[in-house]
């Protein structure tokens, strides 16, 4: 019988504008930038983008890898978006559907195929920190925190 790893993602990104620096680990796509912008004069733009979208998991490399799991975000009303930060609701958990090494991730939006944003996965030190790389399939996986930051003046 296969041992099945539960693990915990506590996910907090920190969105940078188109004007300012980037970590060369975090993309933003373009109609990402125009949500920060919105987010940042106190609009629900980067909320309205991943309204129902999701966070999928993958091994390998940036747009070759294999999808290890796929996670549906919630609708926006579960969200909070506030100063800035939208703080994601409750993130049903998901059995991974692939065995693998958890490397990169993007965020989707509804429609599953438009990308918002993209970036590394590690343990430490990415823009998504994993209390384990090891992805196991038919493993649950959990997100216990979720929050993206628009900085003021994005």
């Amino acid at each position: 019988m296969k041992k099945m790893k539960a693990f915990l993602i506590a996910l907090s990104l920190l969105l940078i504008g188109a004007g300012a620096a980037q970590a060369a680990s975090f993309v933003l796509a373009t109609a990402t930038r125009t949500a920060l912008a919105n987010d940042a004069a106190g609009g629900g733009g980067m909320n309205e983008l991943v309204n129902n979208g999701y966070l999928k998991i993958y091994s390998g490399s940036y747009d070759t890898g294999t999808l290890l799991v796929s996670l549906t975000l919630p609708a926006k009303g579960s969200n909070s978006v506030n100063s800035g930060v939208l703080t994601f609701g409750a993130i049903a958990q998901q059995n991974a559907s692939q065995t693998g090494t958890a490397a990169y991730f993007k965020i989707l939006k509804s429609d599953g195929t438009t990308e918002v944003a993209h970036g590394d996965v590690s343990t430490s030190g990415a823009t998504l920190n994993l209390n384990t790389t090891s992805i196991v399939n038919g493993g649950p996986v959990s997100i216990t925190s979720f929050t993206i930051t628009v900085p003021a003046g994005s």
